[in-house]
């Protein structure tokens, strides 16, 4: 694909959704993009806005919390495999509201738990929640804590 059609497909695709540059980039490779022409492209997209890591990474947290209930951690490695910049990571995950944050685990729990109601014995309960919390990217210490106010 030349330049101007991969430069037009990548405008149509941010268009409509938010991409990472890596997205694009890949998509650009699979498009059998030449090198120089994808540097290019993704220069422009840039410029012209089309592409934002910080948006991208914005609109991802908000998605994986409200929708997939995860927690920091999860959502941490899966944008760094996404190779968005530690920098943006950190400021996206620091603006998470904490309320939300918690409430969401604290209903996972919950719910956890009363899947686990035929389990008699205590210390095995905690331990499945634990690892089910921890499965879903979330601190150890937010899920002790609020296991407490389950209690």
């Amino acid at each position: 694909m030349d330049k101007i059609q991969a430069l037009s497909r990548a405008m149509a695709l941010c268009s409509k959704t938010e991409y990472s540059e890596a997205n694009i980039r890949g998509k650009l490779k699979y498009w059998e993009t030449s090198p120089e022409d994808v540097d290019a492209i993704i220069d422009h997209l840039t410029r012209e806005k089309f592409i934002d890591d910080l948006r991208y990474a914005n609109a991802y947290v908000k998605d994986k919390v409200r929708l997939n209930h995860w927690g920091r951690i999860k959502i941490r490695y899966m944008l760094s495999m996404e190779k968005v910049k530690h920098s943006v990571i950190d400021q996206v995950l620091a603006e998470i509201d904490e309320e939300l944050y918690s409430d969401t685990l604290k209903d996972l729990l919950q719910k956890k738990l009363r899947e686990l109601k035929g389990e008699s014995n205590a210390q095995s309960k905690k331990q499945k929640l634990l690892k089910f919390a921890q499965s879903r990217g979330f601190e150890i210490e937010l899920a002790l804590r609020l296991m407490k106010d389950l209690s």
